[in-house]
Order: structure tokens, then sequence, then C-alpha cells
């Protein structure tokens, strides 16, 4: 599964550039978005000023330029870092280096003094993107740059050389400015930047673990975001049905409240024609004929070969019990008798079958005890 944010790219930074002229500290800050060609450099006093206004949900770039900042051109070896430091450790600096296969445009700083800028950023959980340095940076103002003028001057002799000098001719701080704007917002939005080319100040596994955090607060928040949406559309909506059901239920209540009396009236319509269906249910007039009618038409089919010896008309469902209502099976008779042998039954149940008011005629029981007798058992189903 895709999890939202595991590959994706920043859109926007915020973007603090810093010059340390002599001791004195200028602060510019912008907003950088990939789909925005002209951002607009806002001057600060301080860092701390800069951050009350920045979204500290996006991703920091910062840039640092002026005194403490060294530059230099130097061969591309495996131990360049080595020869530039003449006291120090490798470790207690800050580097940025442009490479080419012959020479390496280098710029560094200590990090206590890089620190000071950092750590503010650091103390409100900002998520540092990049710490570039100095003029490293200024070759991708341009796509295939001859010369770049900015507070130092940038030369490319050949395709594997670059050499820097200290320009000599003073630009406006706005147009030194614009060229590291326009080289970071190159750089950083560009789609085909060699990697291997240029190495920014925070190191790969601080860089790893910036990006891993920022992935997680992203998904974290979009989660959250997404939670509590859904939760306000659901107290939004559960507060409109609520209403209107209330509403409706008043409505209704007072509409039922003026009808009560007719609604006492239908339930006691209701009682006594449950009643008196229960009355006609159990008095076997179900099927428009009483017991009377059954018995002379059973009676008259009966033939001289066929005496009974029991007749049940509507038969008890269950046997009598003390407080028990008492219910009747009003389809059925049940004749119990005996016959001189079976034809004469086999016709007198014919006879009876061909009577409107029978359904079907069920043998029960049929057995012989003489020459001359069998007694027998069977149930006529009336029709409803």
């Amino acid at each position: 599964m895709k999890i939202p944010f595991q590959n994706s790219v920043p859109k926007k930074y915020n973007l603090i550039l810093i010059h340390n002229q002599s001791g004195e500290l200028l602060f510019h800050y912008t907003c950088m978005h990939e789909r925005t060609t002209v951002h607009d450099l806002t001057s600060f006093e301080s860092i701390e000023q800069i951050l009350k206004k920045a979204d500290k949900g996006i991703p920091f770039i910062i840039h640092v330029r002026g005194a403490g900042i060294l530059a230099r051109s130097v061969e591309n070896a495996p131990n360049y870092k080595e020869r530039l430091l003449v006291s120090g450790r490798e470790d207690e600096f800050y580097f940025n280096s442009y490479q080419r296969s012959g020479s390496v445009l280098v710029s560094f700083a200590r990090k206590n003094i890089l620190d000071e800028f950092l750590n503010p950023v650091r103390a409100v959980k900002g998520f540092i993107w990049a710490l570039y340095i100095g003029p490293s940076l200024l070759p991708f103002k341009s796509e295939n740059p001859v010369t770049i003028q900015s507070d130092y001057v940038l030369s490319f002799p050949s395709s594997d050389q670059v050499i820097i000098l200290k320009n000599e001719e003073e630009l406006s701080e706005k147009q030194v400015l614009n060229s590291y704007l326009e080289a970071i917002v190159n750089y950083t939005f560009a789609k085909n930047n060699n990697p291997d080319q240029f190495h920014q100040g925070i190191d790969e596994e601080t860089f790893r673990q910036t990006k891993s955090n920022y992935k997680d607060y992203k998904l974290f928040r979009t989660i959250g975001v997404s939670i509590l949406a859904f939760f306000l559309i659901a107290l939004t909506i559960n507060y409109f049905v609520v209403n209107h059901l209330n509403q409706l239920a008043a409505d209704y209540e007072q509409e039922i409240a003026g009808y009560q009396d007719n609604f006492a009236v239908r339930d006691r319509t209701k009682q006594e024609k449950q009643r008196k269906l229960v009355l006609f249910q159990n008095s076997g007039m179900q099927s428009g004929n009483l017991l009377s009618y059954y018995a002379d038409e059973t009676g008259a089919t009966v033939p001289k070969g066929i005496q009974f010896t029991e007749m049940q008309l509507f038969p008890l469902v269950q046997p009598l019990k003390p407080k028990h209502k008492v219910e009747t099976d009003n389809s059925k008779i049940i004749i119990k008798g005996i016959t001189v042998n079976s034809k004469v039954l086999d016709d007198w149940m014919e006879d009876l079958e061909k009577k409107e008011w029978t359904q079907s005629v069920e043998v029960i029981n049929y057995s012989r005890v003489d020459d001359q007798h069998a007694i027998f058992h069977i149930i006529i189903h009336i029709r409803e």
C-alpha cells in the first residue's frame, strides 16, 4: 500500500537569506512556490521576526553569506577539504560544494557561526531542508553558465573548471539578492539537477531524518485534518437532522394530541371487532353452514351397509382444561363406524367427495372383524 507523501517533494519552502555585513545582519524572507515565478523578498530585523510570520509546517531553506563565509576554487581531489582547513577539524565546519571534474567550488563556515541562525528554527520544530553557504550555489543561476557576477565573479573556462574571484565592482544589495534568489529557485524546483554535482551544508543522515520527519508530519496533519473535517461535517449534519426530527416530532405530537378522542374511538372499535371475529370463528359459522347442516348432509348419504359408532363435528383442538379457552377445528368431521365390506365404504366416500362442501375424505383406519363386518375411521375435510 502506498502511504501518502511517501515519495512526495515539498511544493513550498520558507526561504531565509542572511547577509552578515561586517557584523550588521540583514534578513530577507520569502515563501517559495514551484508555480510562482516572482518571489518578493521582505526585510526583517531578526530571524525571530521571520519565524513569527513563516508557516512552520513547510520546510526552511537558509542561505548565509558575508563575514565568516569563505569561498575557494580547488582541485577536485578526495582530500580537498583537508587542504582548505588551515586549523580546525572538518566536523567543525559546514560545507557547500559545486563539483566539476577538474575543480570544486567550495563555500564553508564554522558551525558555531551558522548555528546562531539554525538554532532558532530548530527551537520552533522547523524542518531545515537545506543550508546554503556563500556563492557555491550561484552556478545554478543559469543552465550553461560562462560568467556569473554577484558579490563574487564565477567563470567557467572549460567544461571541467570553475574559477571564483571577489567582485571588485560593487553591486547593489538588491542585485546580489536577486542573483542568489534566482539560483536557489532554479536549483530547488529544477527537474534535472545532478544530485552529485552540488552538496549542501546539511549532511545526508540529518537530511534523511528531516525528510522522514516531514513526511510523518504531513501524513499526521492530513489524517488529523481529515478526521476533524469528518467529525465537523458529521456534527453539522447531526445538528440539522436532530433539529429537523425534533420539529417533526413536535408537529406530530401536536397533531396527535388533537385527535386523541378519535384514536380512543378507533381502538374501542378495533377491540369490539376483534371480539366479534373471535365469536364468529368459534361459532362454527365460518364456512357459512351450521353443525346441523353438515350433520344432515352427512347422514343423508349413509348407505344401509354402514353403521356409525361415533361422529365428531368440529372436534376439539385439545382436551378441555379448566380456565382454558375452548377451541374447535371447524374444518373436520370425524366418523367411526362398522361396514359390511370395503366396497360399500368406498362408494359412500365417493358420494361424500362429490358434495360441494367437501374438500377430501381421508381414511385413517380400516380393519376387518369377521366375514361380514369391518370397522373404519375416516375424516371428512370441509372446504373453506
